[in-house]
């Protein structure tokens, strides 16, 4: 399950589960994740898209009040989805009770732009270009109280704001909730990907021969060699340490409770950084150990170093992560 699904189990209650769920699952609803905006990445308190309650009609309103508040880095916005899980600062009666999630149609199901929508590309982009990243805006965008995402906190008919969490930082935490399991899977997926790489540069090292030690003698192997041995031995044993670590946190957010949020959290924030960079590193110098071969397409390794140099910085800037 991605995010949008993520969003609709852990932040929904049953009567989006009864709606939307099953629908998410087997992609009868097309959604995405409308969270990041053009001016707002690391920092989702601030975001600037604004919800109001409208009483009279029992519909929340969407608005992108400036550029800067338009959703950006979408997956499957600016082409495929006809949902978006939308993120977004509640006003109720004047007063910004922070930011909350709601199910928003973008586009009927023949594909068609919903009116008060607009959509438009982010661009071509190093790497991941088979996924279609959009900018969203909303312009006065009405839709069913119902869809406001409540296990958190709840609007009432006539407008009261009901939230058993009082604390706002606790309720902005929960809202985050799903965050956590995209960077599992991130940090997961970056160990993956270096196994591949080195499985592929050792494997050519144990094939690939230069030099002889003796006149017309038999050339020696790369990986015979002392100096190939340090460039990707230490980074192997390396990833056999963090291997073992990625199914700990696997085991840590499978068996979560309410009281070990916090624990994973730091955790995962910190491996999904950590992992993240040491994937780069070891894709560069599995790049490297294979030479002009290395720049082939079919070895995969040039084309993952594009693939994957997003994940320092989406779900999370590292460097922000490595705070937390």
């Amino acid at each position: 399950m991605d995010f949008r699904g993520g969003a609709v189990k852990f932040l929904g209650t049953k009567r989006h589960h009864d709606k939307w769920l099953r629908a998410t699952e087997n992609y009868d609803m097309k959604g995405c994740f409308a969270m990041s905006e053009l001016g707002h990445g690391s920092n989702v308190r601030g975001i600037e898209t604004i919800t109001t309650y409208d009483p009279t009609t029992g519909e929340f309103v969407i608005n992108t009040p400036c550029e800067s508040a338009q959703k950006y880095w979408i997956g499957g916005a600016a082409n495929h989805s006809t949902h978006t899980i939308v993120f977004s600062q509640l006003n109720i009666n004047g007063s910004n009770q922070g930011v909350h999630a709601f199910i928003a149609q973008i586009r009927d199901f023949d594909g068609n732009i919903c009116p008060n929508i607009r959509i438009a590309e982010c661009g071509h982009k190093i790497g991941l270009n088979g996924v279609d990243n959009g900018r969203i805006w909303f312009d006065n965008l009405r839709i069913p109280r119902e869809n406001l995402l409540n296990s958190v906190a709840d609007v009432s008919p006539s407008g009261e704001y009901l939230s058993a969490i009082k604390n706002t930082d606790q309720r902005f935490a929960a809202f985050l909730a799903p965050l956590t399991s995209g960077r599992v899977t991130i940090a997961v997926s970056s160990v993956y990907i270096s196994k591949i790489s080195l499985a592929i540069a050792i494997r050519y090292a144990l094939t690939r021969r230069a030099f002889s030690i003796a006149p017309n003698g038999p050339e020696v192997l790369l990986l015979d060699y002392p100096s190939h041995q340090q460039r990707l031995l230490p980074l192997l044993a390396k990833i056999y340490a963090m291997s073992f670590a990625s199914i700990e946190l696997k085991m840590m957010y499978v068996n979560r409770t309410p009281e070990s949020n916090k624990a994973i959290h730091i955790v995962s924030s910190a491996y999904k950084a950590t992992f993240t960079w040491n994937n780069m590193r070891t894709l560069q110098e599995c790049r490297e150990a294979c030479g002009g071969q290395g720049i082939k397409t079919e070895n995969r390794i040039g084309q993952f170093k594009g693939e994957y140099d997003v994940h320092s910085t989406f779900e999370g800037d590292n460097n922000v992560l490595m705070q937390q």
